[in-house]
């Protein structure tokens, strides 16, 4: 099919998915066919890229040289994103000299030339296209905790979407012969996602990134990915919707879902304050599909290492043979902190029911760079790239996060288990 026929058919559909507030069902009807196109639309210009590639020379003009190209390097995950960095560095952040850069040392056909080759220019970099930018998404999932957990990921290409949600349901009344039947009617509400921007700093050093080598292109990408994943995990979990954050997990949890945990904690008071985050869910009718566990790793290694009166470990046998905790799969990350509370030894314990969990996706990722800004390090010192002879690369996306019930979400707070 024709491909600007599919972008306006795709374009018809979004808009169409905008005015659909009140129908659940005809809202994932929609939604479904706006990926669907979206998808065929990425066929299509994969497509047309391979007929070009494959395309022989013009008859009638055998004297037309046809010139040589670099062998195509294969097209794996590490070599995208660290190839492309690489190639606006050797570029200055020039987008068609990087394009030229690429064309030269990796060949015509390799994916990061043909992504310089669809990419926008934009301060000083180049936004990725769709082939890479689908690929950062897959590399980002094993590196966040959120991701990885199995979220629905929703395509937000307006940066804004409102997707309609039941809020409370009938009951019905029973009654006597020729009783009036009791009036009730179904509540209704909606979710607004708008984009939140991510930015993220990257500094890399030049000494990888003089080298052509494809074996140095994993080293720039584990910069940039581990840059934009942790920002992004410690939004989702923690996020208090503030300025330009979105709501995280923590956030989103409703008050009764809010379990204290005791000071003076024992064997007992743990195993309770587990079982009422997962009641907590269970109260609220939460299909617990996809239930996950978030905890900081003094927690886990807290709880491999607990032993009841008799010597035995509680939870280490579960843990480490299945990876859950009470019977549902836990994930381990520092961006839940271990220092909150006023004497900076408290923790939390988040657990969601993740098929409830939506990332809306509206930009992809976009690049650009320098060779002599000023930045501050996680430790808050301040440094400078020129003189560590590094290059600073920003990385900007756009996204939101909701769950589609808030009773999805339980946390224990102020834990103190070591």
């Amino acid at each position: 099919m024709n491909i600007t026929l599919l972008r306006q058919q795709y374009a018809k559909a979004v808009d169409e998915l905008g005015t659909l507030t009140a129908d659940a069902a005809a809202f994932e009807k929609k939604e479904a066919e706006v990926v669907a196109l979206k998808a065929q639309i990425e066929r299509a210009l994969k497509a047309q890229q391979l007929a070009a590639d494959t395309a022989e020379p013009t008859v009638g003009q055998p004297n037309t040289p046809v010139m040589p190209t670099a062998p195509a390097q294969p097209a794996t995950k590490v070599a995208k994103l660290g190839g492309l960095v690489k190639a606006l560095y050797h570029a200055g952040g020039n987008h068609m000299l990087a394009q030229q850069w690429a064309e030269k040392h990796m060949g015509e056909s390799h994916p990061v030339t043909k992504s310089l080759n669809t990419a926008v220019a934009a301060s000083g970099g180049a936004t990725l296209a769709e082939d890479v930018a689908n690929e950062v998404i897959e590399l980002l999932r094993p590196r966040t905790v959120v991701r990885a957990s199995g979220p629905r990921v929703i395509p937000m290409p307006r940066g804004t979407m409102r997707m309609p949600k039941q809020t409370s349901g009938v009951t019905g009344t029973y009654g006597g012969e020729g009783a009036k039947a009791g009036t009730q009617q179904l509540g209704t509400g909606n979710i607004v996602a708008s984009f939140k921007k991510l930015t993220v700093l990257t500094p890399v050093s030049n000494d990888w990134l003089r080298y052509t080598s494809s074996a140095t292109d994993a080293m720039v990408q584990d910069d940039v990915v581990l840059g934009l994943a942790g920002t992004e995990d410690l939004a989702f979990l923690r996020g208090d919707g503030t300025g330009e954050w979105p709501k995280g997990m923590r956030t989103i949890a409703l008050p009764q879902n809010r379990i204290p945990s005791k000071a003076a904690f024992d064997l007992e008071s743990i195993d309770q304050e587990l079982s009422a985050a997962i009641l907590a869910l269970e109260l609220g009718d939460i299909p617990m599909l996809q239930p996950v566990w978030f905890f900081n790793p003094r927690i886990k290694e807290f709880l491999l290492n607990l032993k009841n009166s008799n010597g035995f470990y509680v939870y280490k046998e579960e843990m480490t043979a299945r990876g859950t905790l009470r019977g549902y799969p836990f994930k381990t990350t520092t961006r839940i902190p271990q220092n909150l509370g006023a004497g900076g030894d408290e923790t939390e314990i988040l657990f969601g029911d993740m098929s409830q969990a939506m990332i809306f996706d509206a930009l992809t990722l976009s690049l650009a760079m320098s060779t002599e800004s000023t930045y501050t390090d996680e430790g808050g010192t301040q440094r400078n790239a020129f003189e560590r002879d590094e290059t600073l690369f920003r990385g900007i996306a756009e996204h939101d996060f909701h769950m589609r019930h808030d009773g999805a979400v339980a946390v224990i707070v102020s834990v103190k288990w070591r």
